[in-house]
């Protein structure tokens, strides 16, 4: 009987804990997977271009920016390729659409980039680095900066174009 009552407080703490962290996920599903970031100042990006023009902060700042980064296995990032493309179209000379490859292998991230018709922008962390410098924890995430180079917003999954224009034209 004891041991019973010892072992029920474990239990209950671990039911808990599993309910705080099921609230945390449906809420971040619920918003969109968006989050703001309080105006950090965005990292560096990829100085190698899979897509050239190769671009870094200073060639983004006076607009805003949309940072997305991708790898090409990715599926949530196929289904969001479309929209990244609709967006640039969009939004040209109001905003920047840029895209990095996310610790992938070259080929493969070009055929990506063809196969989806990117004309903006794409680098290449074949590395890790700058996405680990960005604080990435999946794939897709997108970056939006504001035109001083700061993030002022964070979108983890696939977005909608409405979701990502709407964040792009209130960074502005």
């Amino acid at each position: 009987m004891r041991r019973a009552w010892r072992a029920a407080p474990r239990a209950r703490w671990v039911l808990v804990a599993g309910a705080v962290v099921a609230a945390i996920v449906v809420a971040e599903l619920a918003s969109g997977g968006g989050s703001t970031e309080a105006g950090r100042a965005a990292p560096p990006l990829p100085a190698k271009a899979l897509r050239p023009p190769a671009v870094d902060l200073a060639a983004l700042r006076g607009k805003p920016a949309l940072v997305d980064f991708f790898a090409s296995w990715c599926a949530p990032c196929a289904e969001e390729a479309p929209t990244l493309r609709k967006l640039s179209t969009a939004l040209a000379g109001r905003a920047t659409v840029v895209a990095v490859d996310w610790d992938d292998a070259g080929g493969p991230a070009r055929a990506f980039v063809r196969k989806h018709g990117w004309s903006f922008p794409v680098l290449a962390d074949t590395s890790g680095a700058a996405g680990e410098k960005y604080g990435l924890v999946g794939l897709p995430t997108s970056f939006v900066l504001d035109p001083r180079g700061r993030i002022v917003a964070t979108f983890r999954g696939p977005q909608s174009e409405a979701t990502l224009r709407q964040a792009l034209l209130e960074a502005a």
